[in-house]
């Protein structure tokens, strides 16, 4: 059906609107009362429910009435001005959720909008349990911590398909045109690379679970940064932990370092994907009767608090997570503001820039071969 009368060029949604208006405007219809689905809306009026999404959109805008995923529509009204998104993430015992959640927290207070994180204590049947309900909560959009995960992947399909609003994190998934935030992983790979081969080394090892696109990155610019400076890149010093949530990370991560550093040929430092993987590499390395920097250099990714704890300090290159909540919550609220996309939409796909913390854990190599 046309949006536009063809005798008038009136749209055909234009009474609606006004009957809309006039009600609100009227006190016929209080903050807080249901207006209708669109079905419902577009079957009381005889238009499309496409002509229907038009006008209540425009409404939405004026701020007049508000969508509530899975219920319908209501008239915008003292009671009802205080909006709901929630923060879904894996696991508040990262450091990097935490500071993801509290600057998502600060700059929707700042909107005044009330916001409900969900941890899912490192279990991804609960996180996914919680995702697929989204749409019939009372929260009118979300900001999703990645996990890396096919089965995490296909329920973001599903809410992007229902046009329920999201904001990805910490992932730029290739599989999904959604809006999303990461750091700069790439060039923090590259910030690694250039500072350890400025230390003298040439056989630089690399543990990471390959199944995360971030950790792929940091991995491509360390590649790159050695072979900026006319190296050789050996891809028998990369490592795949290949682990899944529910698995043993402390015991995979003993594996994968104690093999790595039993090698004849074995690297002179190693760039763990992340400072918790890096922390139990520390143990590994000491399982073996081996020293921090002297006999091998160790590096983690993300800054964490407790680098400066460990013994000695870890070097590590910091994310602005912190910026990164308050980045995605922005494109959240414009999300939720402007609900229908032209079929021209591209998503936004935003990366953080990310800092170099050099630290006692790296040194020169013991050989440079």
């Amino acid at each position: 059906m046309s949006d536009t009368c063809i005798k008038t060029r009136i749209t055909v949604y234009d009474g609606v609107l006004s009957r809309l208006r006039e009600s609100i405007a009227s006190g016929d219809r209080a903050g807080g009362d249901f207006v209708g689905t669109e079905q419902e809306l577009a079957r009381q009026n005889g238009i499309s429910r496409v002509s229907i999404r038009r006008a209540t959109d425009q409404l939405i805008r004026e701020g007049l009435i508000e969508r509530r995923a899975g219920k319908g529509l209501f008239v915008r009204g003292p009671e009802t001005q205080k909006r709901v998104v929630q923060v879904v993430v894996p696991d508040l015992a990262f450091e990097q959720c935490v500071q993801i959640a509290r600057g998502a927290q600060t700059l929707a207070s700042e909107r005044g909008l009330e916001v409900q994180v969900y941890d899912a204590h490192n279990q991804m049947d609960r996180d996914i349990e919680v995702l697929s309900r989204l749409p019939e909560s009372a929260a009118q959009g979300a900001l999703i911590l990645s996990w890396h995960h096919p089965r995490f992947t296909q329920v973001l399909l599903d809410l992007h398909r229902q046009n329920f609003p999201f904001v990805l994190v910490d992932e730029h998934s290739p599989y999904l045109e959604v809006n999303s935030v990461t750091a700069d992983n790439y060039d923090g790979g590259m910030r690694v690379g250039h500072a350890l081969i400025d230390y003298g080394h040439r056989r630089i090892g690399f543990i990471g679970n390959m199944s995360a696109d971030t950790i792929q990155s940091r991995l491509e610019g360390l590649r790159d940064a050695i072979g900026d400076r006319g190296l050789p890149f050996d891809r028998s010093l990369v490592v795949d932990l290949a682990v899944q949530p529910q698995d043993d990370w402390a015991e995979r991560i003993r594996i994968c370092t104690t093999g790595l550093l039993r090698r004849p040929d074995r690297p002179t430092a190693i760039f763990f994907s992340d400072d918790q993987v890096a922390a139990e590499g520390y143990g590994a390395i000491r399982g073996m009767g081996l020293r921090v920097p002297q006999d091998v250099s160790v590096v983690g990714f993300d800054d964490s608090p407790f680098c400066r704890w460990l013994e000695p300090p870890l070097a590590s290159v910091g994310q602005p997570s912190s910026e990164m909540g308050r980045a995605a919550m922005e494109m959240l609220l414009s999300q939720i503001d402007s609900p229908t996309q032209p079929k021209t939409f591209e998503p936004l796909k935003l990366k953080l820039p990310v800092h170099w913390s050099p630290r006692a854990s790296i040194g020169p190599a013991f050989s440079a071969t």
